[in-house]
């Protein structure tokens, strides 16, 4: 319903206009009606008139009762605006930045004790009110006015936020509404315009957290590792604190540090020990009272030595020599039978590598096989290659294939393989088909169907990086991207994402690429057809661990919030309630012939 000032032209004509009304309805006459009757009641009533005092009060008391309800209806129809603010609308903005989490002294969250006096003022309204709920992190998507249940209901379902920029759309603050009110602590959501009443909900309290987690090699010794933390002291009273950096029950480092008042400080652990793979950072404090920023994720992916078994009967083949030039691989060759030989848990590699021998079960570990006749265990059809000299033409987007145009590759024959979903093609040929795949998932494999005998690759240049690139994607740890909490951005070929748990995270796309929402810090792991991408999310920045920082009143000492306006009634509630008052009274007058 539209609202309009007291003070607005439009009213005035209104007003005017329905009262000249009123008035002109009662200089209207009605009919004359003749009526035979005794000429002696005439003069009785003639007789009886002439002794009444006038009575002329009578009918300029019902005009006045006329126009009072005229006007009192339209005050309520268009609801009456005031200084230009509407009286029965109450704009609410409630901050539930990351701050809002900490903790209070008796052990209740900001957060809940701004709900719960928001909760009371809400219930202190008339149910005639209209509430616009809007907060600072936007899980209220299209804030509008509605009744004072809904605003309830959309209260409940609000949790404290990640994101460290709160937002409010611009449009609220051209709303006129005679009552604005922030429910904050007043830490991350800046100033507050003037016409608003801030109710404070803030309190100093202890507070310590993680702001940076990262790791790197010794330059001096690339087999030593080192991780860097830096903690922080976000209130005014120091702290001893005990840093721990944990991967197993058996690798874990911890430390106790004293902290001053707002002090940060930075600490190296010799993590050497530790092997490739998650690393979780956390800080213990008795003091503490905000564990949002208590905890980091990170990885450790050093790059190290790499045991790769070659499999092959050819003791002169040229595997032999470029594995053993590379620096990272530690080599072991093996015949044939000595591979069947081995248990499958006596094999002591991280990769193996296949020269020209036929195998007839996939091994356990990762591995390259060259010179593949067939691979029932792979599901992976083939035929053989028809033509007697192949060119290739390369997957240029895989890994495997970084910088490598393999401009040169001839094959005289082989097996092709047949587009199978899930598997990579590398090398094609017009005409022919797949000449190599690569096989994602847990145990990771690439198949070359054709023998280095019968091709010219390792006689190009490109191969001992195409070994390398290989090797790497098969046993490296995945790539890192780390993020906080929020809408993280994958690239489009993503497509799962588990937490570290097992749980799978709903993912969507747009534009190309794979999103998915986490308010929670934690290790998330997303899976294409390039392998897995690791995703370590934690909330590192600065301003999310200093909850202090605030110019607002202490919750001690700011008063709990009583509405001053009416005593919780609107105006228009109350002139509809007088327009019914003056109804009844204009009913008794009437019937009591007070009134005519």
């Amino acid at each position: 319903m539209t609202s309009i000032a007291l003070s607005s032209p439009l009213f005035f004509f209104l007003l005017s206009g329905l009262i000249g009304l009123v008035v002109l309805l009662f200089f209207l006459r009605p009919p004359v009606l003749n009526r035979l009757m005794p000429s002696n009641l005439i003069w009785k009533r003639i007789l009886g008139s002439s002794r009444a005092i006038n009575e002329r009060w009578r009918w300029w008391l019902s005009l006045l009762l006329s126009m009072l309800i005229a006007a009192c209806l339209l005050f309520a129809a268009f609801r009456p605006v005031t200084n230009g603010q509407t009286d029965d609308r109450s704009l609410i903005i409630f901050d539930n930045a990351p701050s809002m989490g900490a903790l209070t002294k008796d052990g209740t969250s900001r957060f809940n004790v701004a709900k719960d006096s928001l909760m009371g003022y809400l219930n202190s309204l008339s149910k005639d009110m209209q509430v616009m709920l809007v907060d600072t992190q936007r899980q209220i998507t299209t804030p509008s006015f509605g009744s004072i249940s809904q605003a309830t209901k959309t209260l409940e379902s609000l949790n404290v936020g990640s994101s460290l920029d709160p937002l409010v759309p611009s449009q609220v603050g051209t709303i006129n509404v005679s009552r604005k009110f922030i429910y904050t602590d007043g830490v991350m959501i800046g100033s507050v315009p003037e016409d608003f009443t801030v109710v404070s909900v803030f309190q100093p309290v202890p507070n310590v957290g993680i702001t940076q987690l990262s790791f790197a090699a010794v330059p001096s010794n690339t087999q030593q590792r080192q991780a860097f933390i830096e903690v922080v002291n976000g209130g005014s009273e120091s702290q001893v604190i005990e840093v721990a950096l944990t991967q197993t029950k058996s690798r874990l480092v911890t430390r106790q540090v004293e902290l001053a008042p707002y002090e940060k400080l930075t600490q190296i652990f010799d993590v050497t020990d530790f092997e490739s793979g998650p690393v979780k950072a956390s800080v213990v404090s008795n003091m503490d009272l905000f564990n949002a920023d208590d905890v980091a994720f990170g990885y450790i992916t050093a790059k190290r030595q790499v045991r790769v078994g070659l499999v092959s009967n050819n003791s002169e083949s040229k595997m032999l020599t470029l594995l053993g030039l590379m620096p990272r691989v530690v080599l072991t060759s093996l015949t044939y039978p000595d591979y069947q030989g081995l248990e499958a848990d006596k094999l002591q590699f991280d990769a193996l590598v296949f020269d020209g021998v036929s195998v007839d079960r996939k091994p356990p570990i990762p591995a390259i096989f060259f010179g593949v006749n067939s691979a029932n265990w792979s599901d992976i059809p083939t035929v053989p290659i028809r033509s007697s000299q192949l060119s290739v033409e390369t997957g240029a987007i895989h890994p495997v294939l970084r910088n490598i145009p393999m401009t040169d590759l001839l094959i005289e024959s082989g097996i092709v393989f047949q587009p199978v979903d899930g598997i990579d093609p590398l090398l094609t040929t017009e005409g022919e088909g797949v000449l190599a795949v690569a096989v994602p998932g847990a145990v990771k494999n690439i198949l070359l169907g054709f023998d280095l005998d019968k091709s010219n690759l390792a006689l190009l240049a490109d191969f001992p990086i195409f070994l390398s690139n290989s090797i790497t994607w098969l046993v490296d740890e995945p790539p890192i991207l780390n993020s906080k909490p929020g809408t993280i951005r994958l690239p489009g070929d993503i497509t799962k994402v588990y937490r570290i748990d097992g749980v799978d995270v709903p993912l969507w796309f747009a534009d190309g690429s794979a999103y998915f929402h986490t308010r929670e810090t934690g290790l998330f792991t997303g899976f294409s057809s390039n392998g897995p991408l690791r995703v370590s999310v934690s909330q590192l920045d600065r301003r999310f661990s200093d909850i202090n920082k605030s110019n607002l009143p202490s919750l001690e000492l700011s008063k709990n919030f009583v509405d001053p306006v009416l005593n919780g009634y609107s105006l228009s509630f109350l002139i509809g309630a007088v327009t019914l008052i003056l109804l009844m009274a204009d009913w008794y007058l009437y019937h009591r012939r007070i009134i005519q």
